[in-house]
């Protein structure tokens, strides 16, 4: 691999980890259109080491949160089971199937995800006495517990378009955990990296695994060599990236946090609506 390209691909793990421990997604949501910017286009490859990469990214996140004990693991295990089975038949479905069209309607998504929140933060700052805004840390919870349907559903959605994109599955799950089930954003975000790291060890092996099965736009066969050693050059600045992330999700102000997934949400959704 060339100098440049390894120092292209550090640089876009260490901006991945970072987004991805402060967040609670995996960080390819980053480094997948970033790699195809500065290196070029090869959409299996990359969702392949962006799998691997969001093993080490959620894995690093997740044990700085065990260690501040800010996980709830009931919640957790709640997600996880349809997490799991669902990122397998993403992956499935993303080896064999055009995913154009499911691209393009969670790209939507996440603009309107991006825009709902940015005027929730906005109503919030103009009217601080706002019932309607859900409730931070600190603050008092008194929403009923979430429904098993619910958590399942998002678990299900998230592992699903984690192994159909290659995302680690927190866009999913964050505005699921909050929108739907209730869930202060920090519990949110600190849930969505302990379901993504089992849920991406599966889904990673499972799309190497596959990827001799599949060929590129030139009919060249694909191996999971390839994924592997860019995965290799990415990991160790994700890794420190994402330390740095899950420790500043603790220390930083809450409306820093929202602004910060706001800006990753749209600039997401407007790179999925732009690739179709």
């Amino acid at each position: 691999m060339p100098l440049f390209e390894i120092v292209a691909f550090g640089g876009i793990g260490l901006a991945a980890g970072l987004i991805g421990g402060l967040l609670g997604i995996g960080g390819s949501t980053v480094f997948i259109p970033a790699a195809t910017l500065l290196i070029g286009p090869d959409q299996q490859i990359y969702q392949a080491a962006a799998m691997v990469l969001n093993v080490f990214v959620a894995g690093t996140a997740t044990l700085t949160h065990h260690r501040a004990g800010a996980i709830d693991k009931q919640l957790v295990l709640r997600l996880l089971p349809a997490a799991i089975l669902m990122v397998l038949i993403g992956v499935l479905v993303s080896n064999h199937l055009d995913a154009e069209v499911l691209v393009g309607v969670f790209g939507g998504f996440l603009i309107l995800m991006s825009g709902w929140e940015a005027f929730r933060l906005w109503r919030r700052g103009t009217d601080p006495g706002d019932a309607s805004s859900l409730p931070e840390d600190g603050e008092a919870e008194k929403a009923a517990p979430p429904s098993g349907a619910i958590l399942t559903g998002v678990g299900g959605v998230m592992g699903f378009l984690g192994g159909l994109l290659g995302i680690g599955g927190g866009l999913v799950a964050v505005p699921g955990l909050r929108f739907l089930a209730g869930i202060p954003l920090r519990t949110a975000i600190v849930t969505s990296a302990a379901v993504t790291f089992p849920m991406a060890v599966i889904g990673a092996s499972y799309k190497n695994l596959s990827l001799s099965e599949l060929v590129d736009a030139e009919g060249r066969s694909l191996s999971a060599s390839e994924s592997m050693i860019i995965a290799a050059a990415i990991v160790p600045a994700a890794i420190l990236g994402s330390w740095l992330g899950a420790r500043l999700v603790r220390r930083l102000p809450i409306t820093t946090i929202r602004i910060a997934f706001i800006l990753l949400m749209g600039f997401a959704g407007i790179r999925m609506i732009g690739s179709i």
